[in-house]
């Protein structure tokens, strides 16, 4: 490969990549679908069929070294960043809470939230969608499925997208943020002990494994994960197809006039344009994937962004289709580790534009360009400025 080719010195941390990753991707995928980068130091792994292998084999590419390039371990236990068997077993405590049926449960919860939002947003003309309405939809739900007062909703919010947001190397403010998120979560244990209620706190209070009760750091650590993976990658999801939609108002219109293809459209968006584009992975042991040998003790970044365009799978994957007829995609992982929340994302992307096209089936985004995060981790916009009632069509 030639440093023309542009992918010689690929950083997934610089600003203009993540403003237009699929590019690079693209590239990545078709000329150097198992690549090493020097520097920051990694293997990118591209293809469809090689980043769902990976995902399926937690025994050789394992998790518990960190599932981002900088390596961040957690300061509690956390089951994303855990190996067998206790991956595993602590899994289980919360599968059930998050199975289509409790999660179904959940759609009052959902659309109270999205039609209380959207009534906040009437009369106005303009506003930052991700502020008034695809920020704080996601940390509504999960702060009313944690059991946490309405009025810490924001507390909560800020110190989650402080820890996604945190850039390589600043250690301190993720663990000031880690640390807020595990104070506040101690006194709500210690309440639930003494005065359980129905939510997934007290349900893990209660949980035991093999008959022992979780220790405080996993209570701990779950009830972070909960807050973060159900706040972050769910309002990047809403962000992401608030974006697509606007792009395409030829789709728009069809899930207008039938609102019943919503779900297809947060499928493709999941697909097309997904809020977790990479995730890592560490080697456990020497590995040969497509004629290239990883020593042990490597990170492999898997570019889910760029296996679920791959021509291979997705005819014209990097075109936006309503109508595909595969549903294949890696937004959520797959294997031991595939999101516990998807159902939950699913049904808040779902209920989320059912409410805002009925309302406002013409909006505009106005932010020209869209400024999205900046991590390679997380994919979804900082702001949408968006005129609700445009003029014309």
């Amino acid at each position: 490969m030639t440093a023309s080719s542009g992918i010689v010195n690929f950083n997934p941390y610089s600003r203009s990549h993540l403003g237009d990753p699929f590019p690079v991707y693209s590239a990545l995928r078709e000329e150097a679908p198992v690549h090493r980068n020097e520097r920051p130091p990694f293997w990118a792994v591209s293809r469809f069929d090689d980043v769902d292998m990976v995902l399926r084999h937690p025994e050789t590419f394992i998790s518990g070294a960190g599932i981002t390039l900088d390596g961040f371990t957690g300061l509690k236990p956390m089951i994303i960043l855990m190996d067998p068997p206790r991956q595993g077993e602590l899994r289980r405590v919360l599968q059930h809470a998050f199975s289509r049926g409790p999660t179904a449960a959940a759609e009052t919860v959902v659309r109270s939230a999205a039609v209380d939002l959207l009534d906040a947003m009437a009369g106005r003309d303009v506003v930052d969608l991700v502020e008034a309405f695809t920020g704080p939809l996601p940390v509504i739900v999960i702060a009313e499925l944690l059991g946490v007062d309405p009025g810490d909703r924001a507390a909560f919010k800020s110190w989650s997208d402080g820890i996604m947001t945190t850039t390589t190397g600043d250690g301190g403010a993720l663990i000031e943020n880690y640390t807020r998120i595990f104070d506040y979560f101690e006194q709500t244990v210690a309440d639930r002990r003494r005065a359980p209620r129905d939510d997934l706190v007290s349900e893990l209070v209660a949980a035991q494994v093999g008959g022992v009760s979780l220790s405080d750091d996993e209570i701990l650590g779950f009830c972070a994960l909960l807050l973060i993976a159900g706040n972050e990658t769910t309002t990047n999801l809403l962000g992401n197809m608030a974006i697509l939609l606007a792009r395409h108002p030829e789709v728009r219109a069809q899930l207008v006039d039938d609102p019943s293809l919503v779900p297809a459209a947060v499928e493709e968006t999941l697909r097309f344009e997904g809020p977790v584009p990479t995730l890592t992975r560490t080697t456990a042991c020497e590995v040969e994937l497509r004629g290239r040998t990883i020593p042990a003790g490597e990170k492999v970044l898997l570019l889910l962004a760029a296996a679920n365009r791959d021509p291979r799978v997705f005819d014209e994957g990097d075109s936006f289709d309503l109508h595909r007829s595969s549903s294949r995609q890696l937004a959520f992982g797959t294997g031991i580790h595939y999101c516990m929340g998807a159902n939950l994302a699913r049904l808040e992307a779902r209920v989320a534009f059912e409410e805002l096209l009925a309302r406002h089936p013409r909006y505009r985004i106005n932010s020209d360009p869209v400024q999205y995060v900046n991590t390679p981790s997380i994919r979804g916009p900082v702001e949408l400025r968006t005129a609700l009632a445009p003029s014309t069509p």
